[in-house]
Order: C-alpha cells, then structure tokens, then sequence
C-alpha cells in the first residue's frame, strides 16, 4: 500500500533567478520523442477516470516501479490522489484518436462513453488494442511543481507486437529502426545500402522490383502491361471511362488503345456499356462509353488483389510493420507533394 506520509502537497516553488520563455522551453521539450500513453484509474464515486500523459517513465526494475506525472489543474486530480491503483497504456500506432481524446478536457464519464473496457486491479478500466498495459498500485506521490508526480508499483502487466504510437514536435508519429542490417556484396558502392543513398534512386530501385512483381503476375494471368493495368483500374473503381484509362495509363509511361480494350471484351473479361451501341467494340472516339468487369473479370482481379496482399505481406515480414507502416505514410505524402494530380487508388 501507497504511504501517506509520501504524498507532498506544499505549494510549488518557483525562482525569481531563471526566467524562461515558457513557449520556447515548451517547443525545446517537444524535441524529445516520447511515447504515448493513456493512464486510467476509477474515482472513489466509482466513475472511471483516465488521462493522455507522455511524462510516463520507468524507475526500478527491483522494485518495478514506474512512474507519470499530472498537472494539478487536471480535473482528475483527485481522483489519482485517491486511487490506490491505475494502469498505463501505451498506446498502438493506430490509437492516435484515442490518444486525443483523452486529452480533452471533459470530465471521466465522457471520455469513457462508448468505449469498451475490461477490469482490472482494483476496478481501474482497461483498455483494449493497446502495445502495453501496466497495471500499477500507488506507492509514491511527489511534488512536481505545477504537477504532481505518481510513482507506481507494477503487479501485473501484458503486451503484444503492435508497434507504438510516438509523439514529437507536436505531431503523433511511428516509431521505425534504422539499424542498417542489408550489407553490400563484396565491390558494391555502399552507398547503395546507406541513409545516405539518392532518394531518386531509391524510388526507381523500388519501383523496378515491384513492377518486376506486377509483370510476373501479369504473365501468369495471360495480360499483357497495358491489360493488366486495365483491369486493375477497374477493380479498383469500374464505370471507368476510355478516356479515364488513357489518363491513368499515361502515369505510368504506357499507352491504352481500343485495341487492348477490344481484346478483353473478347476474352469476356469486361464488358462495355455505350447505351445500346455495340458492347463488344471500342472505337477511338467512342470516350463516353463505361466499362465495367465481367464475372470472369470479377474472379481475375480477386486473384489480383490476393497475390498483391500476398508481395505486401512479404515485405511486411521482412522490413517489419513499423516501418512498413511509415513506408506507405512517407510514400503517400511524397505522392501527395509532388504528384498531386495523381487520382486516389488510380490502379
């Protein structure tokens, strides 16, 4: 049990000796990354309380003791004064609206509203898709000037692979290794393996090996380029225009004509709607007509999309899903800066 005799309430003291910039200092504070955490408790009413702090920190291992710190202007300052248990949870990548809405300042009930819990040592709430929970009983509360600081026991505590959400510079982000484990062959430049390396050449590197991926899938499938990105297009989105899938082809180099059209339809694999014209034909000025896939077609872009989840899989293995994950966040907002014209889920 938590000594009362540790618990310090005395007022904060400040120095007249050092005076700081309070937003400067705030934004030299939010250089370091932290991770995110949600610490819970249940009020002595019996309501659930629960608060986002990145002030979470260990202190013991013998002991295991950990520790938090909470702004005594936080309404649930009393709650934690008096809580014989809390738990902290770090926070999934994924749980960066949770994180926010923690953050809030509304009262206990509120935050908890339509938020699945468990129980945990005495009655704190628990929650659920987090990396970590570390169920905790109070044995320390400190002053900490315009916070105080609830230094806990560990009991008991579970966890899972989920990579952890980060906060740095005000932003929520991932954490990723950039421990260089790929070591060039014998008489490589290796500076085809470093941080350093061209990022344009990274990007044609990267793009070579997956199209290399889409161009084996293809052949497997009996589609040419062109056809095979037809046919991903309109899984992706049918109705599509011919003039829609000229666009999009021209993204990547390549060029569509009615002809690559024309040999689908034939093949069964879609089917073209142009309002009683001739279903089976495409014409080079025929623009308006939509274009949609088969029940064949339908089963091929199935197959499509399995072997893709399949490659992406894969890479997930090997790279590891905290950087796979920021691997598609960068790539989205490269795409996103510098080829904003681009159409979502183009292919």
């Amino acid at each position: 049990m938590h000594n009362e005799n540790d618990r310090l309430h005395a007022t904060p003291q400040t120095s007249s000796d050092v005076t700081l910039d309070a937003k400067a200092f705030r934004h030299a504070l939010g250089t370091f990354t932290t991770g995110v955490t949600i610490v819970t408790a249940r009020g002595q009413d019996g309501a659930p309380v629960g608060v986002t702090a990145n002030s979470f920190n260990s202190v013991s291992m013998d002991p295991p003791l950990v520790l938090w710190s909470l702004a005594r202007k936080s309404q649930s300052l009393a709650a934690f004064e008096q809580a014989s248990h809390w738990a902290v949870h770090i926070l999934a990548h994924d749980q960066g609206d949770l994180s926010g809405r923690f953050a809030r300042s509304v009262s206990g009930p509120e935050k908890f509203e339509g938020i699945h819990c468990e129980e945990g040592l005495g009655s704190t709430p628990l929650l659920v898709g987090c990396t970590t929970r570390l169920q905790c009983r109070t044995a320390h509360i400190y002053d900490g000037g315009d916070h105080i600081i609830l230094v806990g026991e560990v009991l008991t505590f579970d966890k899972c692979d989920a990579p952890p959400l980060v906060f740095q510079r005000g932003n929520y982000a991932i954490a990723t290794s950039t421990a260089q484990t790929i070591m060039p062959s014998p008489g490589e430049d290796p500076r085809n393996v470093s941080e350093m390396s061209p990022l344009g050449y990274l990007l044609a590197s990267a793009y070579l090996h997956f199209s290399t991926k889409s161009q084996e899938q293809a052949s497997l499938l009996e589609l040419n380029d062109v056809e095979y990105l037809i046919v991903s297009a309109l899984g992706a989105r049918e109705g599509r225009t011919y003039h829609e899938l000229i666009t999009l082809a021209a993204y990547t180099g390549r060029q569509v004509g009615p002809e690559s059209i024309n040999d689908l339809a034939a093949r069964g694999l879609i089917r073209i709607d142009d309002d009683g014209e001739d279903e089976h034909y495409m014409s080079q000025n025929q623009d308006h007509a939509q274009i949609y896939l088969t029940q064949e077609g339908h089963a091929l872009v199935s197959r499509i999309v399995s072997e893709s989840q399949r490659v992406e899989e894969n890479m997930m293995r090997q790279l590891g899903i905290p950087e796979t994950i920021a691997l598609r966040t960068l790539l989205s907002r490269f795409v996103r800066i510098h080829s904003p014209l681009i159409p979502y889920r183009w292919f």
